[in-house]
């Protein structure tokens, strides 16, 4: 790794994990400050957010990324003006939807699912400019407005958990709080001229086309992701209540730190595999594959051990007293985050490939046994630790299927990818070690 790559890459860090610093402070606080009922209402309300977020503009976000790296200004700007109108007609649709939803009560007995159908109407909206100025950062690489971004809306979830503090609060008092933060930031987004909604004037046909191309399996695949993380909340919280949720969460709040070093590697590793695929550079393109492979796994195996070591330490910091027997749940999930490196390099390599539909295929394959053991878990264990394995085992189903996928396209070049990778490492670790000793003498 040079110097460019490692200021890059620190920068891509730094937007996954200061995010997430502030993210977890807030939710330590949340927790203690919000009555379990609340809070899984809340959770449930935020998983629902993310679900319609990831189908709204997931497929866009990704399509922008592999077709606005470009240095073409003219090109960029039919993109950004197609992508604007794709997203709007999703986004009408949506809102009309939810808003008749909302006043017809359909969900009254709901309360997570009725708050949300009334607010993420007007959401959907506020969220749309901020979706796409990400990607064209990303396509970019404009590293410090993501780091800004992110940080940003973490800044939300502070907001939040400082209200609990003060004044306890309810699932609607907590939903206007996020989306008036959201429409704040949006308008902070458009003033600083990040993206430009106006764009949509520049629309073509056949860049309106050649983004539904990619969207139609990047969304699927994007879509079935997130039921992928949302099918517990769901299936805890109709089958066992609010609380169940509440209690799942706090080692689930952990768990999302393992892909902190992931999320960060993939915001560099997509566009410069996108890069190579499209350069027809098969051996950078597998070269770079390595490459990031490896530096996820020298980031993943000490953490992971370490972690699994302080669990019940981790636990009691994040939930309190109330959540401290949630320490199995933690380190059934950590088998888990020992799988994410390769279920998630696989994937976004094939998005890379332009090969959306077998990402989406692998992801289904995988919902499809998450779901499956999820409901076998909850109704035949009742135990939340065996709901927890549910994704020890999608996880292992995507890696495995992910790699097949992978070196079925060739791009592998029949090589032994993991002797590789263990090459690579010990090289990459013996490199890292000289230039510290230098540094220390």
């Amino acid at each position: 790794m040079n110097k460019s790559q490692a200021t890059t890459q620190g920068l891509a860090f730094a937007s996954q994990l200061l995010p997430a610093i502030i993210g977890l402070g807030s939710f330590m606080l949340l927790v203690r400050f919000t009555q379990p009922i609340v809070l899984g209402e809340y959770i449930i309300y935020l998983a629902a957010v993310v679900l319609f977020e990831m189908i709204k503009s997931g497929g866009l976000q990704s399509a922008l990324v592999m077709r606005v790296s470009t240095d073409n200004r003219a090109q960029q700007l039919k993109i950004v003006g197609s992508a604007y109108w794709l997203g709007g007609l999703v986004v009408l649709a949506s809102s009309i939807l939810l808003i008749l939803l909302f006043f017809l009560g359909i969900f009254s007995k709901q309360p997570s699912i009725q708050v949300f159908c009334g607010w993420y109407a007007v959401l959907g909206i506020v969220t749309l400019p901020l979706h796409i100025a990400e990607a064209e950062a990303v396509a970019k690489q404009d590293l410090k407005f993501l780091l800004f971004l992110r940080i940003s809306q973490s800044a939300n979830a502070l907001i939040i958990a400082i209200y609990a503090f003060f004044k306890k609060g309810s699932l609607e008092e907590f939903a206007t709080i996020h989306l008036v933060f959201t429409s704040f930031l949006m308008v902070c987004v458009l003033i600083a001229r990040k993206t430009n909604p106006l764009h949509v004037r520049f629309k073509t046909m056949a860049e309106v086309k050649a983004l539904f191309h990619l969207i139609k399996y990047t969304l699927a695949t994007l879509a079935t992701t997130n039921i992928l993380k949302s099918a517990d909340t769901f299936l805890i919280g109709g089958a066992m209540g609010p609380a169940s949720v509440a209690q799942y969460a706090i080692p689930l709040k952990l768990t999302e730190l393992f892909e902190i070093p992931l999320r960060s590697l993939s915001t560099t590793a997509f566009p410069q595999l996108a890069a190579k695929f499209n350069n027809n550079d098969s051996v950078g393109f597998k070269n770079s594959f390595i490459q990031y492979l490896s530096w996820a796994y020298l980031l993943y195996i000490p953490g992971l051990i370490a972690a699994f070591i302080l669990a019940p330490y981790l636990v009691l910091l994040i939930g309190g007293q109330r959540y401290a027997d949630t320490t199995l749940i933690f380190r059934v999930f950590i088998l888990y985050g020992f799988l994410l490196p390769t279920d998630r390099m696989t994937g976004i390599s094939l998005d890379a490939l332009q090969k959306p539909a077998k990402n989406f295929q692998k992801v289904f394959v995988m919902a499809i046994v998450n779901i499956v053991a999820d409901i076998i878990a909850i109704y035949f264990t009742h135990r939340l630790e065996w709901v927890a394995f549910a994704s020890v085992l999608n996880a292992l189903t995507g890696a495995l299927l992910g790699w097949w996928m992978l070196e079925r396209t060739g791009v592998l070049q029949q090589s032994n990818i993991w002797k590789e990778v263990y090459v690579y490492s010990h090289y990459f670790t013996q490199k890292a070690s000289l230039q510290l000793k230098k540094h220390r003498k």
